[in-house]
C-alpha cells in the first residue's frame, strides 16, 4: 500500500473535522421504542479538511491522487487527522480546488484543496 507523499502538507488545516460513521442498525417496533443495536464493531470514521498546495505541489497530489491511488480508489497510509497515529485511509470524495492566489506562473499560484476521507479501522 501506498504513502501520502512526504512532499505534501501532512495534516489538515485546524477546521478539520472527524465523526464516527453509522454502524447502528434501528429497528421500529409495534410499541415502544426502536430497537437498536450495532451492525459490525470495526466502524470507520469520515475526516472532512482542507489543505493549501502551491502549483508544484499541485502536481505531485494530482499524481498521486489519479495514478498512483487510480483518483482515490486504493486506500494509503497517513496519520489520522486528529491522534496523528498511523492510519489507512482511502478518498470518500474527490477534491474540490480553489485557487486563493492567483499569478502568472502556476508554480507561484496558491489552492486549496477540501476533501473527504474516509478513515478504516
Amino acid at each position: 500500500m501506498d504513502t501520502w507523499p512526504v512532499t505534501l502538507p501532512q495534516r489538515l488545516s485546524a477546521d478539520a473535522s472527524v465523526q464516527d460513521d453509522e454502524s447502528r442498525a434501528t429497528t421500529d417496533m409495534d410499541a415502544g421504542p426502536a430497537s437498536v443495536r450495532n451492525r459490525f464493531t470495526a466502524i470507520t470514521q469520515t475526516a472532512k479538511g482542507s489543505m493549501i498546495l502551491t502549483g508544484a505541489q499541485l502536481v505531485t497530489f494530482n499524481t498521486f491522487f489519479r495514478t498512483t491511488i487510480k483518483h482515490g480508489s486504493l486506500s494509503f497510509y497517513w496519520i489520522h487527522p486528529f491522534t496523528e497515529e498511523a492510519a489507512t485511509i482511502r478518498f470518500k470524495s474527490k477534491p474540490e480546488w480553489k485557487c486563493i492566489k492567483s499569478d502568472a506562473s502556476v508554480n507561484d499560484r496558491l489552492f486549496q484543496a477540501a476533501f473527504e476521507l474516509e478513515i478504516q479501522p
